[in-house]
């Protein structure tokens, strides 16, 4: 029949360990802040658990028998390795880790920190790996079940066991390609509202709620085309008439290369907080707390 572990006290594995590497009852007493009887007893119990003698006296000590011998290979280094991973003086390394931080974000992160932070990472942890998840329904979810470490996003979290912070604001810009011809240098509401657009899909634009803006009487857009990540949208504009709306950033560094000419919001609009946010559940575990402020540094440097 197999062995019911619950059945077994684990606590006599740690007196079991001592004996074999002190050889002698005092001296793993000592070790262990326990009395000699009561390590006695210890044994005596793990001997019926295991129905083996364990140890033979001789004049220089106890020497374990062959079944205490493999009992002891088998479970000392786990026991220490559960020690260290117990020990809350036992500081996290980046220098060893082979942790996957896994972050709900936009592809606007992706193109505009992931690579920097990638730099950055491997300046101290040369194992460690991002992975970014997309922000679908519920993706909140995915941090309260500890399937995702952090999510970047224009809105605040909507539960009490997230915590948030603003890392970044983003500005709005317009882009239209260099030879559009109706646009050139400057763009007027009345400009902006004649024209036809390229968007992205309803989630996408809570990132920068640019409905939100217009989403006033008359404010409406002509949406010609819709598209999936930040990136398509300087694409689709720099190889049509349509125009996009994205955020500065990502259009002063692709605009050259896609030929396109960056345009004034047509009307004056705050810039938009960009909120990092993680478990509250995580606030005390040193890797997670690591990395947060690697993240917060490269966000912040934008």
């Amino acid at each position: 029949m197999k062995l019911n572990l619950r059945s077994v006290d684990l606590n006599l594995l740690p007196v079991f360990i001592a004996v074999v590497e002190e050889g002698k009852l005092g001296q793993a007493a000592a070790r262990l802040g326990m009395s000699q009887p009561a390590v006695s007893a210890a044994l005596q119990r793990l001997r019926l658990t295991v129905n083996d003698p364990l140890f033979t006296r001789t004049r220089g000590g106890l020497n374990p028998t062959p079944r205490a011998q493999e009992l002891y290979a088998a479970v000392s280094e786990h026991l220490q390795k559960i020690a260290q991973a117990l020990d809350p003086a036992n500081c996290f390394d980046p220098a060893t880790s082979e942790r996957t931080f896994q972050v709900l974000a936009p592809d606007y992160f992706e193109f505009m920190a992931l690579g920097p932070l990638m730099v950055k990472l491997r300046q101290s942890s040369p194992q460690t790996r991002v992975r970014c998840l997309p922000q679908l329904d519920q993706w909140q979810r995915l941090l309260l079940d500890g399937k995702a470490d952090f999510a970047i996003d224009s809105q605040l979290p909507t539960d009490d066991r997230l915590q948030a912070k603003v890392v970044m604001e983003e500005q709005l810009a317009v882009v239209a390609r260099e030879q559009h011809p109706e646009i050139q240098g400057q763009l007027s509401l009345q400009g902006f509202l004649a024209a036809e657009h390229v968007v992205l899909p309803p989630r996408e634009q809570q990132i920068l709620p640019l409905d939100q803006i217009l989403g006033k009487p008359g404010w409406r857009r002509r949406v010609g085309a819709q598209v999936m990540h930040y990136g398509n949208l300087l694409a689709v504009a720099g190889n049509s008439d349509l125009i996009a709306t994205v955020p500065r950033r990502m259009a002063q560094e692709l605009a050259p290369s896609l030929g396109l000419q960056i345009l004034a919001f047509p009307v004056a609009i705050p810039g938009i907080p960009i909120y990092l946010q993680w478990p509250k559940a995580l606030e005390r575990d040193p890797a997670h707390g690591w990395f947060r402020a690697l993240l917060e540094q490269q966000l912040a440097g934008l």
